[in-house]
């Protein structure tokens, strides 16, 4: 059946037209516009999930507290309930936005509490959780799941504290404007969001507050990926045993890795893996074929 939801203008035309470079050479900030069409999606011509989320996503209201999506250093869904869910190994899992190409999604309900690493070094590559994450919990997929996730590179520059904006914990994340701590990268098949990730969620507060600002309820009340306590990928380079995770009053901060953490999955899927159907809402979210 035709289902009525919002087509955008693809991203390239939102890079290509207004868009324009700061000193650093980032894209500056746009918001996709879009339109009301009628879309039947059928199973011998579906899109990929990028282009579905660049032309074909669902949102839940046109304004900055519900959600929508930007495009900055990514295309990000943000606001406090945007329409990304999506319906992983027969679980619940929202989609954080779109990057080079990958999609990366994160279960929306912690896998119970861990610590980020039994020893007190914050090496992801090395740590205890990495190696649960992409051992035991990887193996746990079904196997159509298993298929659909992409041995990714993960960006894990770190830095000093959370005295930063969303877009500078981003760079030092990449290592474009030279990370403070030695390793800047890890692959693996399952990981966490980043610090940089929880703070673009917030649509009213990624442009305007610094991280360590981000307990003031304008924050908490338009971020879709406040749970709670749990940890991030991103490692600080404060002490060599410590890494950030976002705090019980809403705020990224650092912990001792070795302290018992909510723990959320997240993943990057591969190109190929499309949208069979859905809107992204939660009674009705993205089915992947």
């Amino acid at each position: 059946m035709s289902k009525v939801i919002r087509k955008n203008i693809k991203v390239v035309l939102a890079f290509l037209i207004g868009v324009s470079f700061t000193k650093i050479g980032v894209f500056a900030l746009n918001k996709i516009e879009s339109k009301d069409v009628s879309y039947t999606p059928t199973s011998s011509n579906v899109k990929n999930v990028q282009e579905a989320i660049e032309e074909l996503y669902t949102l839940t209201k046109e304004n900055e507290t519900n959600g929508y999506i930007i495009v900055e250093n990514g295309v990000r869904y943000t606001g406090l309930n945007p329409n990304n869910y999506v319906l992983f190994n027969n679980e619940s899992w929202r989609i954080i936005g779109i990057f080079d190409g990958r999609i990366k999604i994160i279960k929306e309900e912690p896998i119970g509490n861990y610590a980020w690493n039994t020893t007190e070094i914050n090496d992801w590559e090395n740590s205890s959780l990495y190696n649960y994450l992409n051992t035991t919990y990887y193996n746990s997929l079904n196997s159509i799941s298993k298929s659909m996730v992409e041995n990714a590179t993960w960006r894990i520059g770190g830095w000093t504290s959370t005295d930063i904006t969303p877009l500078q914990m981003y760079e030092y994340e990449e290592n474009t404007q030279g990370a403070s701590s030695t390793v800047t990268k890890a692959t693996g098949y399952i990981g966490l969001m980043s610090a940089s990730d929880y703070g673009y969620a917030s649509s009213e507060c990624y442009k305007k507050m610094k991280l360590n600002n981000y307990s003031n309820s304008l924050c908490i009340n338009t971020n879709w990926l406040k749970k709670g306590a749990e940890w991030t990928i991103t490692p600080s380079s404060y002490t060599s045993n410590v890494a950030f995770f976002i705090n019980g009053y809403a705020n990224p901060d650092i912990n001792y890795v070795t302290s018992s953490l909510a723990v959320r999955p997240s993943l990057y899927l591969k190109s190929e893996v499309s949208i069979k159907e859905g809107a992204g809402t939660r009674i009705n979210p993205f089915i992947l074929e």
